[in-house]
């Protein structure tokens, strides 16, 4: 495994522990609830990080079925009619494709890595490496952004 992907499998399992503790003391309610009306819930952000880690599959060769597909496509926002997973199927969604990419990550080729990517990026490289660097750097946004929300709402700050 090359350093660069090494690094960015290091953060991957990082990454895999702090969700979870962000979602650590919230009800399906508070998960819904919004800080204000342009403003996604918790629930929202959540599922977008678990959707944008099944799409990890796809760029390390190893396609899964993403549960979430259609929901994010074309930077769609929220929509207080959508319908979002419990908690718990996220939970257990979320460590369904945790271990598939960690499997897959273990297995990539350079070549596959050096391949362009199917969709373009904000970061300038095209590759599906870069896509998957700028998926790892959206999905640590993202944990971020619910980090907040954490402390918000619960009081309780995440854990490492």
């Amino acid at each position: 495994m090359s350093n660069s992907i090494n690094s960015l499998a290091l953060i991957i399992n990082l990454n895999e522990r702090l969700f979870l503790n962000t979602l650590e003391g919230f009800t399906e309610d508070l998960a819904k609830e919004r800080i204000s009306d342009h403003n996604n819930p918790v629930i929202w952000i959540a599922t977008h990080t678990a959707w944008a880690r099944f799409n990890m599959s796809m760029l390390l060769g190893k396609p899964i079925t993403n549960p979430y597909a259609g929901m994010f496509e074309n930077f769609r926002p929220y929509s207080e009619s959508d319908q979002f997973p419990s908690l718990e199927k996220l939970k257990a969604d979320w460590h369904n494709a945790s271990e598939h990419v960690k499997g897959a990550i273990q297995n990539v080729t350079p070549e596959q890595l050096e391949t362009d990517a199917q969709r373009g990026n904000p970061i300038g490289d095209s590759t599906n490496g870069g896509t998957l660097a700028f998926l790892v750097q959206h999905e640590s946004y993202s944990i971020g952004q619910l980090a907040f929300l954490k402390k918000f709402y619960t009081k309780e700050a995440m854990k490492y």
